[in-house]
């Protein structure tokens, strides 16, 4: 669940990765050592590279530092969310039907928390479809159920 912090980070930047050609995926903020970090992880079409980075970052530095909504002093960090991305929105799942993806359930279903398999996109009457690798047994799950969900890649 989003704190406060990546909640309200996550609106304020959100429209700037959009005008800089960026969706941005996820914010996470926290303690880094003996700081705060507070990460953001952007994609696009063709990928992710260092200038794009770069023009996201000083984009969002300059909001947040104008808005002021951040206490500590701390890291900003601006990457690619990689190759086993999360997939958070409803939208993640449409869009990447067809990948291998696992997800894990807060409680769990059959006796088990965690699947694997092919993603079959997401229903607004079943939720969210996967097709399971060990048994290819069709699975649905809704939103609230799960706990985590990310792409999977596979060598």
């Amino acid at each position: 669940m989003a704190n406060d912090i990546e909640r309200r980070v996550f609106a304020l930047a959100e429209p700037l990765c959009a005008a800089a050609g960026a969706e941005l995926v996820a914010v996470e903020w926290g303690k880094a050592g003996p700081g705060w970090r507070l990460a953001l992880y952007i994609d696009c079409e063709g990928g992710v590279g260092h200038e794009l980075c770069a023009k996201v970052s000083e984009a969002v530095s300059d909001a947040l530092d104008a808005v002021d909504i951040i206490g500590p002093s701390y890291n900003l960090e601006v990457s690619s969310p990689g190759l086993e991305r999360p997939l958070l929105k409803t939208a993640d799942f449409q869009r990447f039907a067809g990948s291998l993806a696992a997800v894990k359930l807060f409680a769990a279903k059959d006796g088990q928390k965690e699947f694997c398999g092919e993603l079959l996109g997401y229903s607004a009457a079943e939720g969210v479809l996967l097709c399971e690798e060990k048994t290819g047994k069709r699975l649905a799950f809704a939103p609230e159920e799960i706990a985590g969900a990310h792409l999977v890649f596979r060598f």
